[in-house]
């Protein structure tokens, strides 16, 4: 039966986040509630909400996370795991710190829980009948994630709904943008690192993968590996 993505846009940095939805187990993951919480939840309602899944946890992709737990709590719905890479733990604990830089509020985008599992070893993240590859990318951020579902029976809803016709989809998080790559002057970026990301693990998918990003349209890695500036592919 495949899945159902929901994309709704989210927090002051307008940052895609994601329900991913196993259609045959109605269950559900979480990805990336930077924000608007009380929306996602809602949204959330009608599925088993199993996990939170976090690609990285920079500010507007994490920000939401502890309102989100606290909202299946005060509903008396168990709480959903939190899944995210052991090297993004440091900049998880300093959400607060950002959001007061930024002159935003701290109890609006709060400092990420600690993990109930980590991505350091996990290759396949698994959803009622739905699986999906754990790819490591850091660059944008020291332990950044993308998750890629090989199958073609994906539907896409919500924002930036428009699936390319392809045949494979890919949630990037900030590695990879249409037309553009994630920034890597924040702290933990390292630029090269992020090239060599990309390179190795998200051109090599198929071509006719569409790429969800974190911000923005989606694009496919056939777009990417014709047009994007950024990228210098090997003959």
């Amino acid at each position: 039966m495949g899945i159902q993505v929901k994309t709704v846009i989210v927090s002051d940095f307008e940052q895609n986040a994601r329900l991913v939805i196993d259609q045959a187990s109605q269950q559900c993951m979480i990805i990336d509630p930077g924000a608007n919480t009380d929306h996602l939840f809602e949204l959330s309602d009608p599925y088993d909400v199993t996990m939170i899944v976090l690609t990285h946890c920079h500010i507007d992709h994490a920000g939401g996370v502890k309102h989100l737990r606290q909202l299946f709590k005060e509903h008396g719905k168990k709480e959903p795991s939190v899944l995210y890479h052991s090297q993004e733990i440091i900049i998880g604990e300093y959400i607060e710190t950002i959001a007061l830089q930024y002159g935003l509020s701290p109890t609006r985008y709060q400092n990420a829980p600690s993990p109930d599992e980590i991505l350091d070893n996990k290759d396949v993240i698994e959803l009622g009948d739905s699986r999906f590859k754990c790819l490591f990318t850091p660059g944008h951020s020291p332990g950044h994630v993308a998750l890629y579902y090989e199958n073609d029976d994906f539907l896409l809803e919500g924002k930036h709904a428009d699936d390319k016709q392809c045949n494979h989809l890919l949630i990037a998080g900030d590695t990879l943008f249409y037309g553009s790559i994630g920034r890597t002057d924040l702290p933990m970026g390292n630029h090269e690192q992020l090239l060599e990301s990309i390179r190795t693990q998200l051109l090599v998918l198929p071509e006719d993968t569409v790429v969800c990003s974190g911000h923005g349209p989606n694009t496919t890695i056939r777009h990417e590996k014709l047009t994007n500036p950024f990228l210098e592919v090997p003959d």
